[in-house]
């Protein structure tokens, strides 16, 4: 998502790539939970990714919160390129996804079927992996 787009402020542009900025700078290591909100520009389609190995679920969750009809298209695909989860037309929705492969998982929100009205999504991105489940710990101590 650039900051070029003409309906995106030059205010609302600086304070998104400040909290990314922040985000990233100290996040002390890779988050893998995330929570983002975006304007999706009418006519348009929009993808985020997320990397997620083998052993992990990934939760997502997304809805409309501003715009006209209140409703997007919505899909995850799996790093190979196979089609996960396909919404049509949903002002939101939730999902559970087992990773059965490492690598980039593509989330795209789609617009394309309005051409006046630009929406406001909110959705976040929720990464249990099982290195930190019961039974183990991130430091790998085990306890009796």
């Amino acid at each position: 998502m650039g900051c070029e787009r003409r309906m995106m402020s030059a205010g609302l542009c600086l304070l998104t790539s400040l909290i990314l900025t922040v985000d990233l700078t100290l996040g002390f290591g890779p988050n893998k939970d995330m929570q983002f909100t975006f304007l999706l520009s009418a006519g348009s389609t929009e993808c985020f990714y997320q990397t997620t190995a083998r052993s992990d679920s990934m939760e997502v969750g997304y809805q409309v919160i501003a715009g006209s009809g209140l409703e997007v298209g919505f899909a995850l695909i799996s790093p190979t390129g196979y089609r996960l989860v396909s919404d049509f037309r949903r002002s939101d929705g939730i999902h559970m996804v087992d990773s059965t492969e490492d690598g980039d998982y593509r989330l795209c929100f789609d617009n394309s079927f309005s051409k006046l009205s630009e929406k406001m999504v909110f959705f976040e991105v929720n990464i249990n992996s099982e290195s930190s489940s019961i039974g183990g710990s991130k430091s790998g101590r085990t306890w009796p």
